[in-house]
């Protein structure tokens, strides 16, 4: 992608790929790029600009897409933008913003969904978490479906990784998506099935009849899972006992390794998405932490009510703006509250555009 960029020779020499493979194609997404200003906000001075942070490097870059004017920015994954029209019925978009390809659905986003993940490969699909359950679409599907289930569960984070969609439960439990022969199934059709959980649960019992989530928390509640893709691992983040606990995900063995560093990197964890930056590269944040907000009110009751608002407004973009911004040290297991006040107050902080980015919520 580099090379077609700035070779007009390299470009005229290789064919440009179709939309349908710079979104499908792994190696033409953007991945290691964010949009940090999901939200225009009250910004006008120039709308078509979004700033892109290459977390690798902490390299920024200033895009114009002009193709975001007339639609909302529904989520973000693997480097491509998921959008909406702005008036009804919202049909599906998806972006990639450095190559200006689009992939058209004719299919109308969901109400009250959440996360957002673009399958790869020759079965390209926009996945969707609705309610605890993956609701997706294909190229050609005329609206979404929800898919086959090999166990009942509430589905709570959802991550691209290498070319797969995973997701997690409450209880730690990590599934994967995949698809059936294709012979077996409808092109949009996807299976959930269990990869990996934690020592002493059964990934087939019902969510709450294990004896090891009743420690969780002392009300009983369920406490979220987050999952994020990390220097080319599969990590999974799991709230136990007023900490916060990171495990390796083998998804060859199909094991959970807890590890105790981050290897000097940082992630940040939202309620939309989670994103791992290497601290080396971004003085402004300490590595081997973890940024999150209201650390002290984690709970699955408080994401789920924002995730069901029965607003029959115009789609926005919505966040916790009341919030504490807090960082968990992994060295110490120590939390710090590091800003209380507004969480939209300006001047932004580098922190703040990352928690921003993680925990913007689209709403229908």
């Amino acid at each position: 992608m580099d090379m077609r960029a700035v070779c007009s020779t390299w470009r005229s020499a290789i064919a440009k790929p179709s939309p349908l493979a710079a979104v499908a194609g792994l190696r033409f997404r953007p991945r290691h790029w964010v949009m940090l200003d999901l939200q225009p906000d009250d910004r006008n001075d120039d709308d078509d600009a979004r700033l892109f942070l290459h977390v690798p490097t902490g390299r920024i870059r200033r895009l114009h897409l002009p193709v975001l004017r007339d639609n909302f920015v529904a989520g973000a994954t693997d480097g491509l933008l998921v959008r909406g029209d702005m008036y009804p019925p919202h049909l599906a978009r998806v972006l990639n913003p450095f190559t200006g390809d689009m992939l058209h659905f004719p299919a109308a986003l969901p109400r009250h969904f959440k996360h957002t993940s673009v399958k790869g490969g020759s079965h390209s699909t926009l996945v969707l978490l609705r309610w605890g359950s993956v609701v997706c679409a294909a190229p050609n599907s005329d609206f979404f479906t929800e898919t086959e289930e090999a166990v009942e569960t509430y589905l709570v984070s959802i991550v691209n990784y290498q070319g797969d969609v995973y997701c997690a439960d409450a209880r730690g439990c990590v599934f994967k998506l995949v698809a059936p022969a294709a012979d077996q199934c409808d092109d949009d059709e996807l299976l959930v099935i269990p990869e990996v959980s934690p020592p002493g649960v059964d990934v087939y019992a019902e969510e709450g009849d294990d004896d090891d989530d009743t420690k969780e928390g002392d009300d009983g509640s369920e406490m979220p899972s987050y999952l994020v893709e990390s220097a080319g691992e599969l990590l999974l983040v799991r709230y136990v006992d007023e900490t916060l606990k990171v495990f390796r995900v083998d998804v060859e063995h199909k094991l959970l390794e807890e590890v105790k560093s981050l290897g000097g990197r940082t992630l940040f964890l939202g309620q939309e998405r989670c994103v791992s930056v290497d601290a080396a590269k971004l003085p402004s944040v300490d590595g081997d932490c973890i940024y999150m907000l209201d650390f002290e009110n984690v709970s699955m009751s408080d994401s789920e009510d924002m995730s069901m608002s029965d607003s029959e407004d115009m789609p926005i973009l919505d966040s916790g703006d009341k919030c504490d911004m807090c960082v968990y040290n992994l060295r110490g297991d120590m939390v710090d509250i590091i800003y209380s006040k507004d969480f939209r107050a300006r001047p932004f902080s580098l922190v703040q555009v990352l928690l921003w980015y993680c925990d913007v919520l689209p709403k229908l």
